[in-house]
């Protein structure tokens, strides 16, 4: 989980991170550039970026059962 600077809440979890291309629109896709530029910290992998990958290490969190 990281530290948040939204105003309403203390930290985020992304659960999922990654995709898989579909389409030629995917060629202009913020997050792609975005997973390579942070390659191998902040949970994307080091060898494919932009993988499809589950992050479970926030699933503990009390508030997660009850939305």
């Amino acid at each position: 989980m990281n530290k948040s600077r939204i105003e309403w809440t203390e930290v985020t979890w992304n659960p999922v991170t990654g995709c898989t291309p579909i389409s030629p629109g995917c060629e202009n896709c913020y997050a792609r550039r975005m997973a390579t530029r942070l390659r191998g910290r902040c949970g994307y992998q080091k060898d494919e970026p932009f993988r499809v990958t589950m992050h479970p290490e926030g699933s503990g969190n009390k508030w997660l059962n009850m939305v």
